[in-house]
């Protein structure tokens, strides 16, 4: 019994994170030889390798045999299918100066159902990539796991609805083509719900993460239907405060219900060349095929579509299954929990095994956990400077290190205020400890009013907790009154929010319970049996937290690893019991010392600057020829030049790489070489006025992928017109505006204006093409640790204009 509640703690801890762990596996891939109605991811890596050999952005050659392997797909499966051209639009920023179009080409197969006048289920993924990635991942997946979808249900069909398959063209530019069929398209008008499939990374599982609006019905069809599902209330909730978005937004601007799912781990291949279908997991594949196909053959054979209701609270369990239920039953599970945790506090006092004051403690105590492992992640990133996309990637070479890093440094944090309390420890010290790393956050970056905030609220946070020895019942109890207050808060604002809040205080209310009910007794077996009991919960509650917290991390955690003192607060009160048996003894604070070192040396690993053969940094060089004055320099965008980098742009008779802009395409200083001009495919630049119209036109040359018109009047202009389309792009005097015009007609694009007064106009066109210019030296090869990103490789022909009038 003394070896159990000497090590229970640990033993809890690490059986938990394995079990975490392993809940988050990816399925086995299902073989091609599987029955005609399964998932089989064999099967679509078939249509994953056709898609992804190369990057296909829009408006490339690639892209073009892309499109053709699907309809010829979608032909041979007999679908009904349709080419829906049409135009994209996104406005960038909020003062309308600047705007992206696409002239798209979305792909549609219908697989009819028994009754055609029942709302259709659309079934979407996009079909174009980044440049500089195959995109095997996003979204080739998606849309090899559409077409395998399409196959299994025609093997098992008709069903009774019409499922609408839509691969989407330049979402990567800016969600453009699902702008086009929900604006525009008059299928829209079938549609009752969506099922979107989308990839931020290349591994993992999938999960469903967004839902659309009134998703209580919709939510028990998923829970019932998908083979094990991977879901969380509390990511949906947070996820529609985000910036991110999918083509499944303009589904959910629609008002459609609706499902979306991705996996995003091994971010490192997110939109580079790393992409690849070798480097895909397979079993990501078959892992969103597994909850895809059940859900939508389920809705399309049901009578009805779920109607719309209360959103549901949800999550799976360590990925086996979902629970889901409504709000209501939230309060009940609320107020259960509020029940078993006055019944513990009532006994203990009437017990004398622990005072008001020493619960008080107890809930400035998990407050503490949570605000000291905020700070010192909190820290830890700063530390980590992730200013840059440059940077960003940096440490996706080595995330594990970094999530590990993370994790340890939370548990440290959580076990070092237990032992404090523990102990009686004085305040003075953590206090001037707090305060100090509060204002070290300010050291990089500048001012840091977050790192201030939480160092102060650590330091007021020890002061109430410290100084006094508080037991475990105490600093249990406590604990527990703090999570009960903020899920009955998130119970009130955000009820898909609870799940994560009240799931775990549900299991250490049971615990607290369970000890106060039965603890005391003197009969060793029901002594040993209540310990089991709560390294079970402890576990169970341990591995579940974990898996959320990894999963939360991949999703925000480079961004701000403070994300996991939330999870450090949350498993603190079933860990209790047991982190104070440990903190008792003089172990207590070499464990926790020992943890803070290992954390620290992982995170600084993590930042090492340099990629690795198999897992590269990334690097950006292209060519940019000005026409307008007969120079060509060699650019890189990037922040710090690598040694490749370094080499390439003096490479073709080029001068020293220095910071310069060159307005107005790089207004910030970019790193520039002047280098050797070499002939380059010139568009034609015109700049008209007829009447009262200003006629800004751009005929691209042959290959072009996209161009980004810029003008900057003298006087105002107005009702902006897009090959004679009205459009939104506000045109200020004295600043510039801006159209990225992604797959551009080859006949041209005409921008125009109504001029009400005298002025003038200057104008700047940028033209990108794929790959260096046939005749300029080609630049040395990349070294392995090194991948290209963005519009590296390519070549930007510039071009200006003006008119006065």
């Amino acid at each position: 019994m003394k070896t159990i509640r000497f090590l229970g703690f640990w033993i809890c801890l690490v059986i938990g994170l394995g079990l975490g762990a392993w809940s988050q596996r990816t399925p086995v891939s299902v073989p091609a030889s599987a029955p005609a109605t399964a998932f089989s991811a064999d099967r679509a890596m078939t249509d994953v390798v056709a898609i992804a050999q190369k990057p296909h952005p829009t408006g490339s050659l690639e892209i073009a045999k892309v499109r053709d392997h699907l309809l010829a797909r979608i032909n041979g499966m007999d679908l009904e299918v349709s080419v829906r051209p049409g135009e994209g639009f996104l406005p960038y920023g909020k003062d309308g100066r600047a705007l992206g179009v696409a002239a798209v080409q979305n792909l549609v197969g219908v697989l009819p159902g028994k009754d055609r006048e029942l709302p259709a289920i659309l079934v979407m993924s996009h079909y174009d990539s980044v440049h500089n990635s195959p995109g095997a991942a996003d979204d080739a997946t998606g849309t090899a796991a559409a077409l395998e979808i399409a196959r299994a249900l025609k093997a098992d069909g008709p069903h009774l609805r019409d499922v609408i398959f839509l691969f989407t063209d330049a979402e990567e530019a800016g969600l453009l083509g699902a702008d086009a069929f929900f604006a525009r398209d008059p299928m829209l008008a079938r549609v009752g719900l969506v099922l979107n499939m989308e990839a931020r990374g290349d591994a993992g599982r999938a999960a469903m993460f967004q839902t659309g609006p009134g998703n209580g019905a919709l939510m028990s069809v998923f829970a019932r239907e998908a083979k094990g599902p991977s879901a969380n209330s509390m990511a949906s909730t947070v996820y529609e405060k985000m910036p991110n978005d999918t083509d499944f937004t303009h589904a959910v601007r629609k008002g459609l219900p609706g499902l979306n799912l991705a996996f995003i781990d091994d971010q490192l291949a997110y939109h580079t060349p790393l992409a690849r279908p070798d480097h895909l997991e397979r079993g990501s594949l078959q892992h969103i095929g597994d909850q895809a196909l059940p859900t939508i053959r389920a809705l399309a054979d049901a009578p009805a579509l779920p109607a719309k209701t209360d959103n549901a609270i949800y999550s799976d369990v360590l990925g086996l299954f979902l629970i889901s239920y409504p709000p209501v039953i939230g309060w009940v599970l609320l107020g259960l929990a509020a029940a078993l945790i006055a019944f513990t506090a009532w006994r203990t006092i009437t017990l004398g095994a622990a005072s008001g004051w020493e619960i008080a403690r107890g809930a400035a105590g998990l407050l503490l956990i949570a605000s000291s492992a905020g700070l010192v992640l909190h820290l830890a990133g700063r530390a980590l400077m992730i200013q840059d996309v440059q940077r960003y990637y940096g440490l996706l070479v080595r995330f594990d290190h970094l999530l590990w890093g993370a994790g340890i440094l939370a548990v440290a944090a959580g076990l070092g205020v237990a032992t404090a309390q523990a102990r009686g420890a004085k305040r003075v010290i953590p206090c001037i400890v707090a305060l100090a790393l509060g204002g070290a956050c300010s050291l990089a970056g500048g001012f840091d009013p977050i790192g201030l905030g939480l160092g102060v609220a650590t330091c007021v946070f020890a002061a109430l907790t410290l100084g006094f020895k508080t037991d475990a019942l105490g600093a249990w109890i406590g604990g527990m009154i703090v999570l009960l207050v903020l899920a009955t808060t998130a119970q009130v604002l955000a009820p898909g929010a609870t799940v994560m809040l009240t799931w775990p205080l549900l299991v250490a209310a049971i615990g607290a319970a369970l000890v106060i009910g039965v603890g005391g007794t003197r009969d060793k077996r029901v002594a040993l049996a209540l310990t089991l009991a709560l390294c079970v919960l402890a576990t169970l509650s341990t591995a579940q937290l974990s898996a959320w917290g990894a999963w939360t991390f991949a999703g925000v955690g480079l961004l701000e690893p403070a994300i996991l003192a939330l999870f450090a607060m949350l498993a603190a009160p079933a860990l209790s019991p047991l982190a104070h048996d440990f903190a008792a003894t003089r172990w207590a604070w070499r464990a926790a010392g020992v943890l803070a070192i290992a954390g620290i040396a992982l995170i600084a690993n993590a930042a090492r600057l340099g990629g690795e053969p198999e897992r590269p940094a990334i690097t950006t060089a292209l060519h940019v020829a000005d026409l307008s004055t007969g120079k060509a320099w060699r650019v890189a965008d990037q922040p710090r030049l690598d040694a490749w980098t370094k080499q390439a742009l003096p490479d073709d008779g080029g001068s020293e790489p220095k910071k310069q802009a060159l307005a107005p395409f790089w207004r910030e200083p970019v790193w520039m070489s002047e280098t050797r001009a070499a002939p380059v495919a010139a568009p034609q630049l015109t700049v008209d006025r007829a009447e009262d119209r200003l006629l800004v036109r751009l005929i691209p040359a042959p290959g072009a992928e996209l161009v980004s018109i810029r003008l900057r009047p003298s006087a105002p202009l107005s009702a902006p017109r897009l090959n004679g389309r009205p459009i939104t792009l506000a045109a200020e005097p004295g600043k510039w505006s801006n159209l990225t015009y992604h797959a551009p007609d080859p006949n041209g694009v005409t921008l125009s204006f109504t001029t009400t007064t005298a002025g003038k106009v200057e104008v700047a066109a940028l033209e990108y093409h794929d790959g260096w210019p046939q005749l300029a030296k080609a630049p040395p090869a990349k070294p392995a640790e090194l991948m290209a990103y963005g519009m590296s490789d390519k070549t930007a022909v510039l071009v200006r204009g003006g008119l006065s009038w």
